[in-house]
């Protein structure tokens, strides 16, 4: 059994929500803004403001579900049992095997429609 996160709205989640959203808006304001300065300075300085309100988003109740989601995701991720190189390579020859012969089966069906109905009712 895996253990559930709080995920209770608190009363400070909304303010939380735009906080992060103030920190985008002030990185993208600030890369704007410095224009004189260094690409790589901009960049960090946007790069740093995501990851802040991505931090902060985080702490909000939804943050919280969203990554027991992840987690949960993981755990189910690392259950798939993946299909070995050969068995791969084996099923990626008949699928392509498959498409030409529906692909002929298809041309055929429209040369003998095209040829003896068409053809003759047109002219």
């Amino acid at each position: 059994m895996s253990a559930q996160a709080n995920t209770e709205a608190s009363k400070f989640d909304f303010v939380k929500w735009i906080i992060a959203v103030g920190l985008l808006i002030a990185g993208i304001y600030a890369f704007n803004v410095l224009t004189e300065q260094s690409i790589l300075i901009r960049a960090g300085i946007v790069v740093a403001t995501v990851v802040l309100a991505i931090a902060t988003a985080m702490m909000t109740a939804k943050g919280k579900a969203f990554w027991q989601f992840v987690k949960g995701a993981r755990t189910e991720l690392r259950k798939v049992i993946w299909p070995k190189t050969n068995e791969t390579t084996r099923m990626t020859i008949v699928v392509i095997i498959m498409i030409i012969i529906l692909g002929a089966f298809l041309w055929l069906l429209d040369w003998l429609i095209n040829s003896f109905i068409i053809q003759p009712i047109l002219g």
